[in-house]
Order: C-alpha cells, then sequence, then structure tokens
C-alpha cells in the first residue's frame, strides 16, 4: 500500500512537471467521461431512476388483449371489477387511467393532467399520502358524487404555495369545485416515469374531465357511460401480491376469469384475451419498453466510441512520453526495479489522469444534467419531464467508467515501456522502439475506424432526413392549422358544445385569408393513432376477426382544407354530418385492396359485424400519408364526425399556418375567453414531428463523428509527428543525398495516408453493420447508401491530409546538417 501511494505522489509531480501533456491528456479523457456519464444520467433517469412506490417487486401489471398485435391494452372498468374480486393471488387491485382539467385559481387558469384512480389506488402501490389523506371507497361508487382530490407535491407548491392549510379547501377544476383532501409526497409523481401526474380525482369523476390515456373499444353499447361500458377499455391495472402467492398463480385466475367473461359477453370480450407481468419488468409499457432500450443502448454504444477515442489519444500520448523516457526507464531496471514495479509507477500515473478527467467529465456532466432536466418538453398530450441529475447510481458509473479508462488507456503503454532495451535506452536512441510505433499505429487506426463510423451513421440520417423532407406527402400542409379544445373541461354539455362548434365556424371563416373550416378527430401525420375493426364481405370469412384500419373521424369541407381531391364518387355533406348518416369516404389504397377490379363507390363496410349496421362508401379519395413521412400508402378510413364536447378545428389559410395561427386562436377565445387549448400547430410543425427522430439522430451522429474525427485527427497528427521526431537523422541523410522536399513530403503524407486507408477500410465494415439498426430510421435511403459512404470517408481522408501536412511539412524543412550533429 505505501508503494502505491508514492507512486501516486510520483505521478502528481510527473504530470505537474509537464502541464501541456497532463492537460490535453485531461480534457481528452473528460470529453470521453463526461458525454458517457451524461447519457448514463439520461438513461438512468429515463429507464432505472426508482419511485416511492414499496416493495415494487410484489407488484403486478394487469392488461387486456384485443387480437395477437395487440397483447398489452388498457381494461374496462366491469371487467376490472371481475379481476378485482376474482383474483384471490392479489392483495389489491389498483385501477387508474390519464386525464387532464382546467385548474382556475383566481383569475389564473391553466391545464393541468392528473390521474382518475380507484380508491385503493395509494394504498395498493404503498405511497402513503404524508399531508390530509388518501381517497375512501365511499368516494369511489357513484359517477359524480364525490368531487376530492389528491395534489401533487408539484402543483401544492408551484400554485398554493405549500400551504397546509390547503387540505380542506375548495379548488376549480374543469367548472367544477373539488374538496382537496391530501398532498401526495415529493418522490411520487404517479406510475409511469417522465409522465408527472398534478392531480388524483375518484375513477367516478371521469365524465367531469377530459380523458386522456390509452382506450380501445369492441362492441356497440350507446347509451352507456364509460364506467359502465364493458367494451371501452381504458384503465391501467396494478395489482399487489398476497402473501406466499406468485405472479403464475395471479396470471392463471385471471385467465380463467376472462375465459368466463369470454362465455357471459361475446359481444364486448369474444377475442380479448389477458396477461399479467411482473411491474419491476416494466418501465413504461410493455409494447414500448423494447424501443427505448435498444435507443438507449444505441446511444451508450456511441458515446463509448467517443470514450475509446479518447483512451487511444491519451494511450498514444502515453506511448510517446513512454518511449523519451526510455533511458529513465533502463537506469531504474539496471539497477535492479523489476517489471512489475515499473508498470505499477506507470499504471498509478495513469490512474491520476483518469481520476482528474472523470472530476472534469462528472462536472460537464452535472451542468448537461441540470439543464437537460430543466427543459420543458411536451409531447401531446401529456408534458413529459425527466430527473437528470446525479445520484449514487451515476457516481457509481463515473467512478468506474474513469477506472476502466485507467485501465484501456494505461495497460499497454505501460506493458511496452516496462521493457526497455538496457543498451539503447541508456544510449538514449531511437532504436527499440518499433514495438511502441506499431501499437500506436494500430490505436490510430483504430480511432479513425471508429470516427468513420459514426460519420456514415450521421450521413445516413441526414440523407434520409432531406429525402424525407422533400417527399410528397400527398398534401400542403403549409397552410393548414388546427386547434382543439375539451368544452367538458369548461361545463359545457354536448348541445352547447355542438352550438358553440357552429358559432366557431362562421367566425373562422369570417376572417380575412380563412378559405375552409372543418372538424377532425387528427390531423394526418400526427402522433395519435385511431384505428377501427372493420370486415368486408367477399373479403373477409363470417367469423373472421376485424381488421384493424387507420381512421379519422372529419366534418364537410375536411377534403378541401387538406387540399386531398376526391378522385371517385362525393365526399361528405352537411346532411350526413347532420343526421349520422352511415356513409365513408376511403383511399385508394383502401379500395384497390379490398375491391380490386370493381368500384368502391356504392360498397359496404362493416365496422361491427356482419350483423350490424354497415356504412356505405359515397367517394374515394387520393391516397396521402396517414403516420409517417416515408411510409407506403396505407388503407385509411373516413367516418362523418358525431357531436361531440371535445372539438378539433382545422382550417385553411392563404398565409402560411405559422402566420394564421394567432388570429385564429384569438377568434376562438372571442367566443368564450375561458377555453384554453388542448392543440394549437400547424400541419406542418405535425409533419416535422415524424422525422424527429431522424433529425435528432443525424445530429447525435454528426456532433459525435465530428468530436470522434478531431479527436482521430489529434491522435493521427501525433503519430505522424512523433514519427517525423524520431526520424529526423534519416530525413537529414535522405536530403544530404540528395532527396527533394517534395519527395520527403510525398513520404510522409503517405505514411498518414496509409493509416487513413486502413482505418476507412475497417470502418466500412463497422459502419455496414450500424447502417441495419438504423434502417428503420431511414426515409427512401439504403443502408448501404453510396454517397453517405463517400462524403463520411471524404471527410477523414481530408481531415487526416490537414493532420499529416504540418509535420510533412516539418519534416520538409529538416536541415540535414543539424540533424546529423543532433544525433
Amino acid at each position: 500500500m505505501g508503494d502505491f501511494v508514492r507512486d501516486l505522489q510520483y505521478g502528481f509531480r510527473q504530470l505537474l512537471r509537464r502541464p501541456g501533456f497532463s492537460a490535453t491528456a485531461i480534457v481528452s479523457l473528460a470529453l470521453g467521461i463526461g458525454l458517457n456519464t451524461t447519457l448514463f444520467s439520461v438513461v438512468n433517469g429515463v429507464l432505472f431512476r426508482g419511485g416511492s412506490v414499496s416493495n415494487p417487486d410484489e407488484l403486478v401489471e394487469i392488461y387486456s388483449g384485443l387480437l395477437k398485435g395487440f397483447p398489452q391494452l388498457t381494461t374496462s372498468y366491469p371487467d376490472y371489477l371481475e379481476l378485482r374480486d376474482g383474483v384471490e393471488a392479489l392483495s389489491g387491485l389498483a385501477a387508474s387511467s390519464y386525464a387532464r382539467g382546467i385548474l382556475t385559481t383566481g383569475a389564473r387558469s391553466t391545464l393541468v393532467t392528473g390521474e382518475v384512480v380507484s380508491a385503493n389506488y395509494f394504498g395498493v402501490l404503498g405511497v402513503g399520502v404524508p399531508i390530509g389523506r388518501a381517497f375512501r371507497d365511499e368516494e369511489n361508487v357513484s359517477p359524480g358524487a364525490h368531487p376530492v382530490a389528491v395534489l401533487s407535491h408539484g402543483l401544492w407548491q408551484q400554485r398554493f404555495g405549500g400551504r397546509d392549510s390547503v387540505v380542506g379547501e375548495t379548488i376549480k377544476l374543469s367548472g367544477l369545485e373539488y374538496s382537496v383532501i391530501g398532498v401526495a409526497p415529493p418522490d411520487f409523481t404517479g406510475t409511469i416515469p417522465g409522465l408527472p401526474t398534478e392531480f388524483w380525482t375518484p375513477l367516478m369523476m371521469v365524465e367531469s374531465l377530459q380523458f386522456s390515456g390509452v382506450q380501445a373499444t369492441t362492441g356497440d353499447e350507446p347509451g352507456l357511460t364509460r364506467i359502465e361500458r364493458r367494451g371501452t377499455r381504458w384503465l391501467f391495472l396494478k395489482g399487489r401480491l398476497a402473501p406466499g402467492r406468485t405472479v403464475a398463480q395471479v396470471r392463471a385466475q385471471a385467465e380463467t376469469i376472462y375465459s368466463r367473461l369470454r362465455t357471459d359477453h361475446p359481444v364486448t370480450n369474444k377475442d380479448v384475451t389477458v396477461d399479467v407481468v411482473p411491474a419491476a419488468s416494466i418501465r413504461f409499457h410493455p409494447m414500448l419498453d423494447g424501443y427505448v432500450r435498444a435507443a438507449s443502448a444505441g446511444l451508450l454504444a456511441a458515446v463509448g466510441l467517443i470514450l475509446l477515442i479518447s483512451c487511444a489519444n491519451v494511450a498514444n500520448m502515453l506511448l510517446a512520453r513512454g518511449a523519451s523516457r526510455q533511458r529513465e526507464f533502463a537506469i531504474r531496471a539496471a539497477v535492479g526495479a523489476s517489471r512489475r514495479r515499473i508498470v505499477s509507477q506507470l499504471l498509478s500515473e495513469g490512474l491520476v489522469l483518469a481520476v482528474a478527467g472523470g472530476a472534469v467529465g462528472v462536472l460537464a456532466a452535472w451542468w448537461a444534467g441540470q439543464a437537460l432536466s430543466g427543459l420543458g418538453t411536451s409531447v401531446f398530450p401529456i408534458p413529459v419531464q425527466f430527473d437528470f441529475s446525479l445520484d449514487r447510481s451515476v457516481l457509481a458509473f463515473a467512478l468506474g467508467i474513469s477506472m476502466a479508462t485507467a485501465v484501456i488507456f494505461g495497460l499497454a503503454p505501460a506493458w511496452s515501456s516496462s521493457r526497455p532495451e538496457l543498451v539503447p535506452g541508456l544510449k538514449a536512441s531511437a532504436e527499440g522502439d518499433s514495438r511502441g510505433s506499431a501499437l500506436r499505429n494500430v490505436l490510430v487506426v483504430g480511432q479513425l475506424s471508429l470516427s468513420l463510423i459514426l460519420l456514415v451513421g450521421g450521413a445516413l440520417l441526414a440523407r434520409g432526413l432531406l429525402t424525407a423532407q422533400n417527399a410528397n406527402l400527398g398534401f400542403d400542409p403549409q397552410p393548414i392549422s388546427s386547434l382543439s379544445f375539451n368544452l367538458q373541461m369548461n361545463g359545457y354539455d354536448v348541445e352547447r358544445a355542438t352550438a358553440f362548434r357552429d358559432r366557431a365556424f362562421q367566425t373562422l371563416r369570417a376572417l380575412p385569408g380563412v378559405t375552409a373550416v372543418s372538424t377532425a378527430s387528427r390531423l394526418p401525420l400526427s402522433p395519435d393513432i385511431n384505428m377501427d375493426g372493420i370486415l368486408v364481405a367477399d373479403h373477409d370469412a363470417p367469423d373472421a376477426d376485424p381488421t384493424p384500419i387507420d381512421a379519422v373521424r372529419v366534418g364537410t369541407d375536411y377534403f378541401t382544407v387538406v387540399g386531398v381531391p376526391i378522385v371517385s364518387g362525393r365526399a361528405f355533406t352537411e346532411d350526413d354530418v347532420a343526421n349520422g348518416r352511415r356513409v365513408a369516404v376511403v383511399n385508394e389504397t383502401f379500395a384497390r385492396k379490398y375491391w380490386p377490379d370493381q368500384a368502391a363507390v356504392g360498397q359496404r363496410i362493416h365496422p361491427d359485424g356482419f350483423d350490424k349496421d354497415s356504412l356505405e362508401v359515397v367517394g374515394v379519395s387520393r391516397d396521402h400519408r396517414v403516420r409517417s413521412v416515408g411510409e407506403d400508402p396505407r388503407p385509411y378510413l373516413h367516418v362523418p364526425s358525431q357531436p361531440s364536447r371535445t372539438v378539433g378545428l382545422v382550417v385553411r389559410t392563404s398565409a402560411p399556418s405559422v402566420a394564421a395561427l394567432p388570429a385564429l386562436r384569438q377568434a376562438i377565445l372571442s367566443l368564450d375567453s375561458e377555453i384554453l387549448f388542448t392543440e394549437e400547430t400547424s400541419a406542418g410543425e405535425v409533419a416535422a414531428t415524424t422525422v424527429a427522430p431522424t433529425r435528432i439522430g443525424a445530429m447525435v451522429f454528426a456532433a459525435f463523428g465530428l468530436l470522434a474525427l478531431l479527436l482521430a485527427a489529434v491522435g493521427l497528427y501525433g503519430v505522424i509527428a512523433y514519427s517525423v521526431g524520431r526520424r529526423t537523422r534519416e530525413i537529414g541523410v535522405r536530403i544530404a543525398l540528395g532527396a527533394g522536399r517534395g519527395e520527403v513530403l510525398r513520404m510522409v503524407l503517405a505514411q498518414g495516408g496509409r493509416l487513413a486507408l486502413v482505418g476507412i477500410a475497417i470502418g466500412t465494415i463497422g459502419a455496414a453493420a450500424v447502417a441495419r439498426v438504423l434502417e428503420s430510421l431511414l426515409y427512401g435511403v439504403s443502408g448501404f447508401d453510396p454517397v453517405a459512404y463517400g462524403a463520411a470517408a471524404g471527410m477523414m481522408l481530408l481531415v487526416a491530409c490537414l493532420a499529416n501536412l504540418l509535420p510533412a511539412l516539418a519534416a520538409a524543412r529538416v536541415d540535414p546538417v543539424r540533424a546529423l550533429r543532433s544525433e
């Protein structure tokens, strides 16, 4: 232990004697460690950071499934009651769903996101309510009977000043007065990470709020409320295992209940399945977790390449420094120092560098985490927020990665430098340095190949983004605006909401520059995907399962607003919408799929089974992109919108929508100033969201690639400069024997060029493997696009040439007389 401490002290003094070398090495390591620590803090916040739920290993999640492609969806309230009362292996089963409301305090109103929950919600999760109390069973029995609320700690602090007296006070939520009964603990913001809940109310209050969760529907149940409909699935379920019970027992009991429900309620439950999974294995949702983990692993791999390049840089620097200390090591060996002792000394110096680089990297990661945590990112319809601060897990990661880098960049130089050849070492000549030179070349080639992988990834994504931006969407999004609001939150009934919508039509149509106004449940390319199950005669068997088809509910003039022409038949009329006629407009792909050799107009579609009322196809619209910019044409179903308290307006203007939106917004507010918009955006912005993953990926890969290339260029420069320094006598002899300056210049450039070409060759193979992973983000571009590979290789050759040029020029200026005298 004493030797180790002395080695550290000596290593620290050695680094202080060479501040330039030390600063360069520390900055290089800080870049790699800082980037990795920052990204790990993000991954930790998204995937691993825990909440205040007690004993999460005892929790399970229960999902209802529809068809094979959707095995994990939400559950209806009647089915929840069957599970709650029938699964004895659970000590409790809680239900919840997201909802939004308008919170009014004084003259200020704002949209807040909350959850409607069963009375046992906090008890099942094991979350205490430190101020006030949780819900009681009698508060969750009758619809609308008990308007009570628990506030989140954040909302309590921001809107109520953290007053303990808030318990018992009345707040106004979507026009209804609620009594505050409690405040949740600070570290509990709901069950889905990143989706902070600001309030909780009983399930029975859902009709007074705007439902904002995940919903799937089977069966036609007119006249029933959301609470009563068995075919409307909208609840997430979490249960706690009873003592001594297992997940397998819960699954078996739940499957028994669903088998009975399929028999007792065939209209709504004929094809419904049940899935039970341990809650500890789920972060967001079983259908999403795989994608999130894959994306996180990809980003960690990208910044891991940066760290490897940083380590290679420092290893090269240590190799060069070790070569210059051969005389010192030879003397140590001559007086009896063992190889183990020399290796220990050199590793200690590397450890000092790693700790210093890690400390600077952690400071950078702390600053980056604060900046990222403060971003007020919103993803409709629920705000998203993560905590990216440094906790014990992140600090442990930073410590571990710092120690690992000390071994990665320190071991090879230490091993190479610890075996000096005594005679050449004591003579301080360049002899015997071939091992170090070969290792330095290998490290530089590795840096260059890793850099090319990142550059190709960025180039492919950039090419895909450019292709997507120039793609033909089938409509022009620039003049289209969307404004959505839920009048339920303002106390409107359906009749008043319909009248308000009609007044909004008149007001908007009277504005200068407005050419068409309609309603739509979604804009093309919106992230919210609506699907209806359909059957078509002569295409589907009588007992076939309905085929899920993308669908939208629209008003008259919708096709005029979006600029999509009707190619056959007609669009919807006022009579269709006002009287709820059973008609439909399909797109060209839909018509080709189901009636390839017939006219689609006049055909029938069965959305609820062959024994239910069908829809008559009255028109065929031109194809356009539905979900994403790069998708293949997909069937799309349009049906007339129905009276609703949720109003989604789409407006076409002669001016670009971004400029028109403020006037459109003000026109709606002139009718009711209490309205809060759940969406106010342009169709262009909506379209841009579909390529956001590609845009972000291109920016990240490009930034990492350029940083990696810079580090690799520094390493290449160092190798060539060191080689020129070691070959000064040789170069002097060549010049003295008649070699021209240009010949010397070409010789040095060729040395660096060979390293760059080998790096490009190896990097191309690695880039081809990475391209397969990126293919899902590429629009109209092959993973082996020659332009992307050529651009990346060209940039690398250019940077390599510049990195080689300075040492080559220095070599060409060598004075042969001085070079021979120095030897």
